[in-house]
């Protein structure tokens, strides 16, 4: 009987503490309202938005502004939206349903899902003196992206979007590698909308989706509007953007996430690759989205046979003189770049007109085996040219579906409010001529992306 009067009054306390930090009869004034927030997310970076919350007795509703949808996506498009996915009925661009609101220790527990255009998530909050902090997981408690905030007290927009803007154009119309590209239609129709809408939106969210939707309209890749930082949004652990898997019988496979990572680290994976004396090497390039030229050519070079010609890139020199691409007489007197270094190749963009890439069989750790590597429709950027040099020289067989189709040189420019604008500032073409970029790479064998290791290990090494 005594421990039960001793957790009844525990939990009258805690109810009771809850009471008193929401200054109410009820926990929700501190919820209610509309919350400025900062929501990191790896795909777009650290972006401000505003999340207005709804609460009743032991739920919440939370969402962005409702109707934005039609302000920046039309009507027509809003419309569809709508139509075919039932979460978004409301216009807006986030939303946190199903929430659920407990009390501990006087705090404020949140449990929700999250829905967005970003993806679905968990949502796992705590308010507590009129702070909010939300971690957004997978089903596996894997941390997505965060969420912080505090009731809003300025007034709307959030920054100055129309001086973001400015700069936005200004950078793209000096530094874009071509520049009749801004002189055509496309690149005219994006500025004027964007201007239109930098009036418009009220947080960066707002902007930031705008630029992405519009801009996949433009004839070129790698331009994308960020804030703060993309790398380590969420979870503040060290990426690794490779691993090497041992199937046993010679046969071994290279998974690499990203070509982010380091000459260092690709040395160190080929040098245990021919430690355990691999014969058939599988190269898992699915969903790999890109990275540097440090990580992409060290190997190219570590699985080269021969010196293989890695195309060129063409940089705004080039294009403010020339309508045509190269011919062999002047691709011979550009700079023949085969240092992995993305920091001298940057220097060299900005001061050739082209540079002429090659890979070199690497003196140490070269793997002369059977090569198969594996693509799907996020295979881009760096791995692009990689791949199509490996399938043209007959070095490998690749297998999966059509890569993505988006290899240009990137840089990026500050700007201000925090953001910053990837740019291209070099276009790429393959060692036959063959612009990758809204192209992508086929396949040697076309089958669907996850069954391309089984058949590689069942069809082709074990047949």
């Amino acid at each position: 009987m005594k421990r039960m009067l001793i957790v009844a009054l525990m939990s009258v306390l805690s109810f009771f503490s809850c009471q008193i930090k929401a200054e109410g009869t009820h926990p929700h004034p501190l919820l209610r309202g509309d919350w400025k927030v900062e929501f990191s997310h790896p795909d777009i970076g650290q972006v401000r938005l505003i999340l207005s919350i709804e609460a009743e007795e032991n739920t919440f509703r939370a969402h962005t502004r409702k109707g934005a949808d039609k302000i920046i996506l039309g009507r027509w498009t809003s419309f569809l939206g709508r139509t075919f996915t039932s979460s978004f009925k409301e216009g807006c661009f986030i939303v946190v349903d199903e929430g659920k609101i407990t009390c501990e220790d006087g705090r404020l527990l949140l449990d929700g899902i999250f829905r967005s255009p970003l993806g679905n998530y968990y949502f796992k909050g705590t308010v507590e003196e009129r702070k909010l902090q939300v971690n957004l997981t997978t089903k596996s408690e894997t941390v997505r992206a965060t969420m912080s905030g505090v009731p809003l007290v300025e007034p709307l927009p959030l920054a100055d979007y129309q001086s973001v803007l400015d700069q936005v154009f200004k950078d793209t119309e000096r530094y874009l590698y071509n520049r009749r590209l801004i002189e055509d239609k496309p690149w005219q129709t994006f500025k004027s909308k964007m201007i239109d809408l930098s009036t418009e939106v009220n947080d960066d969210l707002e902007l930031v989706f705008a630029f992405y939707y519009y801009a996949q309209k433009l004839p070129f890749s790698h331009f994308a509007l960020v804030r703060g930082q993309m790398e380590n949004t969420a979870e503040k652990v060290r990426e690794r953007h490779l691993s090497f898997e041992d199937k046993g019988e010679g046969i071994g496979v290279l998974t690499i996430s990203s070509f982010g990572g380091s000459a260092e680290e690709m040395e160190d994976v080929f040098r245990l690759i021919e430690q355990r004396n691999t014969m058939h090497l599988i190269v898992d390039l699915r969903n790999n989205t890109g990275g540097s030229i440090e990580a992409g050519l060290t190997f190219a070079n570590h699985v080269a046979t021969a010196t293989y010609d890695g195309g060129v890139f063409l940089t705004r020199q080039w294009f403010d003189h020339h309508s045509q691409l190269p011919t062999s007489a002047q691709r011979s007197a550009f700079r023949a770049f085969s240092d992995p270094n993305a920091t001298a190749l940057v220097a060299n963009i900005h001061r050739q007109e082209g540079i002429s890439l090659f890979a070199k069989p690497a003196d140490t750790a070269r793997f002369t085996g059977d090569l198969y590597v594996l693509i799907n429709g996020k295979t881009a950027s760096t791995a692009e040219p990689l791949v199509y040099a490996l399938q043209s020289q007959r070095r490998a067989l690749v297998v999966g579906e059509k890569t993505a189709g988006a290899m240009l040189n990137s840089e990026r420019f500050s700007l201000a409010e925090g953001f910053t604008l990837v740019l291209p500032t070099a276009d790429y073409y393959t060692a036959d001529g063959k612009r990758l970029d809204q192209l992508g790479v086929q396949p040697s064998i076309a089958i669907p992306s996850d069954e391309a290791l089984d058949y590689v290990m069942k069809r082709l090494i074990k047949k």
